[in-house]
């Protein structure tokens, strides 16, 4: 099965692929310590907006304007990301590259609340059934995901499609998830979700044996309930160790070999630097695959990836002895930050441990593990 989490991204994914991506795109040539500021207006009546919340997309990084409209967020580096104003009287607002520069004013648009249409159709599911397919799928079945619990459920809206098998899901408010394992609050405004099942006999439920592709984006911000909690601390370097952002870190930095990392170009292990080079630039490191060098370049997937994707190369990824992935990129080259995310999310894909982990794997982007305390 193939799912496309996207922090803003979209994705599709066939039965024994699973991937999941969180997309913060910008490029910048800054570096060092950060200042983003800005002033929040109303697009129609250009009038500035208190109580906006501002924040870094998937991370605890976030402010809200002041009676002038104005804010301030503050970062140790530049990070691969999104700003996002979110007020419940507006629509939400994604903004590219905010550490590019952002223009004088920022403009945001009243919410209209339009009554639609209702269809009434055919369902033979509940909603306590339905709720528990988001659950799985969104949240995911891990231990962080099973711990995870929705606050406020009954703002979330789920239909099932008889007719082409479809589970959609939305909300207008943020989805409010307390994941107690790994010790955060995570408010997620959920942009598009849906589930696509095959062929279900009457009496089957809604599980993910079931489920052939699954696509959800959402942008995110965390709150840190447990700083100084030693078990949760080693919980959450657990699950970093696992993750792609550790992945490319160690990949960007020269330390595969010191993290525990091997890459096959199947069946063979490989040194990576004979396919890939890497360059430093003031802001992080970008990371071209070497013309002429055969990583699987050239395949075309249609059916497991969105049709007529080429493949511009393919990696196998070991973490210690039994933790395996696949990496497939659909670029050249890409940016890598100090804390691993890369700027061309929607462009590398992954199946295996790395593309196993739902919404309730999550940690903040800007993440750097900690020794016990």
């Amino acid at each position: 099965m193939k799912v496309y989490v996207v922090n803003h991204t979209k994705m599709k994914y066939n039965k024994r692929i699973l991937i999941i991506t969180c997309m913060f795109l910008w490029h910048c040539v800054l570096a060092g310590a950060q200042v983003i500021t800005g002033v929040v207006c109303d697009k129609d009546t250009k009038l500035p907006v208190s109580n906006v919340s501002v924040f870094l997309n998937g991370t605890s990084i976030n402010t809200i304007t002041n009676n002038l409209g104005k804010f301030e967020l503050k970062t140790a580096s530049i990070i691969n990301t999104k700003l996002v104003l979110r007020h419940l009287s507006y629509e939400t607002a994604v903004i590219d590259r905010p550490f590019a520069g952002l223009p004088d004013t920022l403009y945001i648009e009243e919410r209209i609340n339009i009554l639609s249409e209702v269809s009434v159709v055919a369902d033979r599911f509940t909603r306590a059934q339905k709720m528990k397919a988001f659950r799985e799928q969104f949240l995911g079945l891990s231990r962080a995901g099973r711990s995870c619990t929705i606050m406020n459920e009954d703002d979330i809206q789920i239909f099932y499609n008889m007719q082409t098998g479809r589970l959609t899901a939305t909300s207008d408010k943020p989805i409010e998830v307390v994941n107690s394992y790994l010790g955060y609050k995570v408010d997620f405004t959920l942009m598009d979700f849906w589930v696509q099942y095959g062929s279900i006999v009457i009496g089957s439920v809604l599980n993910s044996g079931n489920a052939q592709t699954a696509f959800f984006a959402v942008v995110s911000s965390f709150s840190d309930m447990a700083p100084d909690n030693r078990r949760i601390n080693q919980r959450r370097n657990n699950v970093y160790e696992r993750s792609s952002n550790y992945f490319f870190k160690s990949f960007a930095y020269d330390a595969l070999n010191e993290n525990n990392f091997r890459i096959f170009n199947a069946p063979l292990e490989v040194d990576h630097r004979q396919y890939f080079a890497t360059k430093d630039t003031l802001s992080q490191k970008m990371i071209h695959i070497i013309p002429g060098t055969d990583i699987n370049k050239g395949i075309v997937f249609n059916n497991i990836f969105d049709s007529g994707s080429e493949l511009s190369g393919r990696i196998s990824v070991l973490y210690r002895r039994d933790v395996r992935s696949e990496i497939f990129f659909m670029t050249d080259s890409f940016g890598v930050d100090r804390y691993g995310n890369i700027d061309r999310i929607d462009s590398v894909w992954f199946d295996g441990q790395m593309g196993a982990n739902r919404a309730g794997d999550m940690l903040p982007i800007d993440y750097e593990p900690t020794s016990a305390r």
